[in-house]
């Protein structure tokens, strides 16, 4: 079985351990510009797998490296005005699983967690089923089904399976808890249960407890003492608590945070619909995300639900084949009934469901998260089958013949077998007609579900011969359906587990090197360009992004753009913003510069008048230039027509070339075409804004990555048709970069994000405020909540920034008159304080989503630094608790050696 594991892995996602690709999909990067300028998105990537790149590693990023400069980083500056970091446990940095994000790179690590979980799943599976006795080799297919469960392999690279995969160990912990009952295993809970809680991901965790306290509960009232039951429950319950508190150095600030952003209460989802059921055993029925294909009820990494056709024959198993030696086992029937609970409440819900959500931290996550329990559940159960039909092929022929005798369990194993029939063709029905009625075709279900019916075949024949033959041949039994089982896990961890090139590992293109030249400490605002939740790697300020954000911050995004996309933990700007060069909110949010995709030209075209007797089409040759002239005046990009359309070849985007005037005042410029573009389409490419004096203006237009000619709208004379496209009057844009991905717009009108205010205004309703905003103020004002500080009027003051970090801001003030230093940051909240000249102030809100700072006139240096809520308190906290953890660990040992050599006869 060791064997075979490691070839799992090697075949797998053994390639990336070693640095031959990536165990990230990163390629989903280039589903937009300025990535899809370089090739579209790779195949094989899974497109519905998000968050872990554009949330989660750049923010394990930013506290692994600031943990290198000697700063533990708890506050990111980058995205939606700022969020805490390293103080919540969001990133699983101080989880054991992470280890190698430290001591790796960031492109490696992945893999290697990975790796951390299907070791530690297996470490799990062999002490906790050994307790069940179950012998290691069949663990090990044990930890091979929940390793590859639906969950694990979906949920890759979230905290999700950083948590899950403690789940073995926490019911080994809690099971020593109960039978052995000593210091050390309150000890054990305790540290399983603070790296789940350190995982980062606390909805699993409350499925994986309430597992835990169910099966500790009825172990330790099968004691059948009330002094060892109560005692089994104190240390099972010590342990949890003890967990809670060697992890509250991150829980407790994260609970204050949720609390403080008033997003703890969230509507769970609904019941999943019963037709995917049909995933456990046919993952790709409806598609796997893999390609973007995905033809199901819901969400594909909350629906896959694989476990295997031969695990989930030997979960059926373990319900109806009897054990040798009429041995009753309580263990499998206790799991089996929690089994048949999770299952009700996943894919069928009614009563049950509505009861159980309306429980603490029941009423604020999907149920659907419980799909770890389900794995883990149904992996258990296939293991002790799996024991059970090799105790039955090992028995002799006499022995038997007696375990065949009809009795009550026989019964028992009959009516499971019969339950298990009716599930199966409930949920079976469920997907046919689901199938059936769908609004869009769902392709080639058949075929995909060959491979699961002969598998299905070859593992009953396998269990049918193990009951049935005589002699060793029945071993074969067992030893076919663990084949099984690797085979159809090992072909959906190939299919759903991440390869990208290492090139993909968040590419810096032109576009990225500008701003970070360039940017500084102000903000760029992306209109459907980039997936800004990536900003926080290349340490970019923007005003959206993918971090939990508040109600005030998401109002100025939704002023910026009704169409924006937001939600508690995301925000984007949509495509073609009108007029982004005159939008105050954007000037209040400091948005310097606004980027777009290449085919989004901001300006007016001014067509150039061509006879229809003197139109030819032109085509253009590849490797040759096509020239043309555009008349003098202001210039910010040229617009051609393609009449035959632009077709780029498969997987190779066509560069558009073009060149503007000549000698000094020559400028470049170039654009990518991923799409195919329809007969007659136009096609915009910007260039640097200039003013060209003289004219005409000539032109030149080449066509990189096309094989066959380009026929364009020309003259009579040989030369193209090109108009110009003008800046109109007063749209407070300059275009300062252009590349194959992106064009760059310098906003006039941003205002500094530390900047002075001399003037208050109270304005107390929320939605006013957002509208004066919207229409505009002055840019020496500040909107204040309320009156709670000194109002002033009229001051002016010069501003010198002398300190801008993510905890920790400076500026020397030096004004005429009192005033405000105004912050255009999500920092009115929880954890920052402002001191001026040393000596505390209130921060108090200002602009209806800053902060602002009251200054006397004068010279003044201001402070602002965060510290984050309960980091200290809880800090302490995981202190004490990792010190009562020692000495549970050490001080039983020490007593136990001594009173050992105390009983050694000295003759």
């Amino acid at each position: 079985m060791l064997a075979l594991l490691v070839g799992f892995v090697a075949v797998t996602f053994g390639p990336a351990l070693v640095g031959r690709g990536m165990l990230l999909d990163t390629g989903w990067l280039h589903a937009m510009m300025p990535y899809a300028a370089d090739g579209p998105i790779p195949q094989g990537t899974l497109w519905c797998r998000g968050d872990t790149w554009d949330y989660y590693l750049p923010g394990v990023e930013n506290i692994v490296e600031g943990v290198r400069h000697g700063s533990w980083v708890t506050w990111a500056p980058y995205e939606v005005g700022g969020a805490p970091l390293a103080s919540l446990p969001n990133h699983a940095v101080l989880s054991p699983v992470s280890w190698s994000y430290w001591v790796m790179p960031m492109w490696l690590a992945p893999a290697w967690v990975k790796l951390t979980e299907l070791v530690l799943v297996l470490a799990g599976m062999v002490l906790f089923l050994g307790r069940l006795g179950v012998r290691r080799s069949i663990a090990l297919v044990a930890g091979l089904v929940f390793f590859t469960s639906g969950f694990m392999m979906m949920w890759t690279n979230w905290p999700h399976t950083k948590v899950a995969c403690l789940v073995p160990l926490l019911l080994w912990a809690l099971d020593r808890a109960v039978h052995e009952r000593g210091a050390r295993d309150l000890a054990a809970v305790g540290l399983v249960v603070a790296a789940m809680l350190l995982g980062g991901f606390p909805a699993v965790t409350m499925f994986a407890l309430t597992l835990g306290a169910i099966y500790v509960v009825v172990r330790a009232l099968m004691l059948r003492d009330l002094r060892r039951t109560l005692v089994a429950g104190g240390i099972a319950a010590g342990g949890v608590a003890l967990g809670a508190a060697l992890s509250a150095v991150q829980v407790l600030p994260f609970a204050l945070n949720m609390s403080a952003l008033g997003i703890e209460h969230r509507t769970p989802n609904e019941v999943k619909p019963a037709s995917l059921v049909l995933t456990t055993v046919a993952p790709d029925a409806y598609g796997t995300c893999v390609d973007g294909l995905w033809a199901g009820e819901d969400n594909p990494i909350e629906s896959i639900a694989f476990i295997g056709v031969a695990a989930l024959v030997l979960v059926l198993c373990a319900l109806v084949v009897r054990m040798p030696g009429g041995r009753r086992p309580s263990a499998p029937a206790l799991l089996a009934v929690v089994l048949a609970a999770v299952v009700w409440l996943l894919w069928i819900g009614g009563l049950p469901l509505e009861l159980l959500q309306k429980l603490p931290g029941y009423s604020s996550n999907s149920f659907g998260r419980a799909n770890s329990i389900f794995g883990f559940l149904c992996a258990v159960l296939a293991g002790i089958g799996l024991e059970r039909l090799l105790q039955r092929a090992e028995l002799s022929p006499a022995t038997d013949r007696e375990g065949r005798r009809m009795s009550p369990r026989m019964v028992v194993a009959l009516v499971a077998l019969l339950v298990a029939v009716g599930a199966a063709a409930y949920f079976l029905y469920a997907a046919y007609a689901y199938i059936d009625g769908a609004e869009r075709p769902v392709p080639d279900v058949a075929e995909k579900l060959r491979v699961p019916a002969l598998l299905l075949v070859v593992s009953l024949l396998a269990v049918a011969a193990t009951l049935l033959l005589r002699g060793r041949w029945r071993l074969l039994g067992p030893l076919v359906l663990a084949l099984a089982v690797l085979a159809q896990s090992t072909m959906f961890a190939r299919e759903v587990l991440p390869l990208t090139d290492r090139d993909d590992f968040y590419p810096v293109t032109p576009a990225h090197e500008f701003l970070q030249e360039h940017l500084g400490e102000e903000r760029y605002g992306a209109s459907a360009w980039e997936h800004t939740g990536v900003a926080d790697h290349y340490r970019l300020r923007t005003p959206t992004g993918h971090e939990f954000t508040s109600p005030e911050w998401k109002s100025l995004i939704a002023a910026v753009s009704p169409n924006a996309q937001l939600s508690p933990t995301y925000s984007d700007f949509p495509a073609l913003v009108p007029s982004p060069g005159r939008l105050p909110v954007l000037d209040q949010l400091s948005v310097r510069y606004w980027v777009t995709q290449p085919l989004e030209v901001i300006g007016a075209v001014v067509p150039t008048p061509v006879p229809a007797a003197q139109r030819r089409p032109l085509t253009v040759q590849p490797g040759r230039d096509a020239r043309c002239q555009v008349p003098q005046g202001k210039l910010r990009g040229i617009e051609l027509t393609v009449p035959g359309g632009l077709k780029p070849r498969a997987g190779v985007p066509t560069i558009v070339r073009v060149s503007a005037g000549s000698g000094a005042e020559q400028i470049t410029s170039e654009r990518a075409v991923t799409r195919p573009l329809k007969r007659g389409a136009k096609v915009r490419v910007a260039v640097p804004d200039h003013h060209f004096t003289s004219g005409p203006v000539p032109v030149t237009v080449s066509f990189d990555g096309k094989r066959k000619p380009v026929r364009l709208a020309g003259r009579a004379d040989g030369s193209a048709i090109c108009d110009p496209v003008r800046p109109q009057q007063g749209d407070g844009l300059r275009v300062v970069h252009t590349s194959a991905g992106a064009v760059v717009y310098e906003r006039a009108s941003a205002l500094p994000r530390v900047r002075w205010a001399g003037t208050s205004e109270v304005v107390a309703d929320g939605p006013t405020r957002v509208r004066r905003l919207t229409q505009g103020v002055a840019p020496g004002t500040v909107l204040l909540d309320d009156d709670s500080t000194p109002a002033v009027s009229g001051s002016t003051a010069e501003v010198d920034v002398r300190r801008d970090e993510a905890e920790k801001i400076s500026a020397e003030v030096t004004a005429d008159g009192d005033g405000y230093l105004v912050v255009a940051d999500s920092i009115a909240r929880p954890g920052w304080s402002a001191t001026v000249d040393g000596r505390p102030v209130d921060l108090v809100s200002g602009n209806h989503a800053f902060a602002a700072v009251p200054v006397p006139e004068g010279t003044h240096t201001v402070t602002l630094t965060y510290q984050a809520p309960g980091l200290r308190t809880s800090a302490w906290v995981s202190l004490l608790a990792a010190l009562v953890t020692l000495g549970l660990l050490i001080v039983p040992r020490v007593v136990g050696r001594r009173l050992g050599s105390r009983r050694v006869d000295p003759s």
